[in-house]
């Protein structure tokens, strides 16, 4: 019973503590007051798009107009430096108004101003609907996570996120693996 008791507080510890996590991996920009208007995770499986806890308030964008703030969670077993990102509309269409006139700090590999503090974007495509967001700092395994900004006010059907991200185990397969062993090794004990 103890060692169930164990198992069912390491599974609430893990739940709680991602959904915590999502939730302050992007700061207070603009209307963006509650912080990403989108999140983006990433696991073994694959991507997700999911609406931040910003979304509902200016229409999902960080100005109020035209821009989203993108935040990412990297919730695989490998660390993650870079994103292809796609959608039918100019989201690389930077105009001059990205997260960085709003307060955010920018870093010296993006010129766009969109970039935040750990992302810059390369191949983006001439129609500006496709390209990729890299990683200063590779977002760590497990729960790295960082946050930018790109065009238009977008929602979780008009973004697209692929990772790269050789697909492994799932994190809860292998824990299930783990929580099975210790069952096995608890009976054998009390059975001798």
């Amino acid at each position: 019973m103890r060692t169930l008791s164990m198992v069912l507080a390491l599974l609430t510890g893990l739940f709680v503590s991602s959904s915590m996590r999502a939730a302050s991996v992007c700061p207070s920009l603009g209307y963006a007051t509650a912080g990403c208007d989108l999140i983006i995770t990433v696991t073994d499986s694959g991507t997700t798009v999911t609406p931040g806890p910003s979304y509902t308030l200016a229409g999902g964008t960080y100005d109020g107009s035209d821009d989203t703030l993108i935040g990412i969670v990297n919730n695989s077993s490998s660390a993650l430096s870079s994103i292809n990102l796609s959608s039918s509309t100019d989201i690389f269409g930077f105009d001059g108004d990205g997260i960085d006139g709003y307060g955010a700090p920018g870093n010296t590999m993006d010129d766009s101003g969109y970039g935040g503090p750990n992302t810059y974007f390369t191949n983006i495509n001439a129609s500006f609907t496709g390209g990729t967001a890299n990683f200063l700092t590779p977002l760590a395994a497990g729960g790295g996570s960082t946050y930018f900004s790109l065009e238009e006010a977008l929602d979780t059907s008009t973004l697209t996120a692929g990772s790269g991200v050789t697909p492994e185990p799932n994190t809860f397969v292998l824990l299930g693996t783990a929580l099975a062993g210790m069952a096995g090794a608890a009976r054998r004990r009390f059975a001798s």
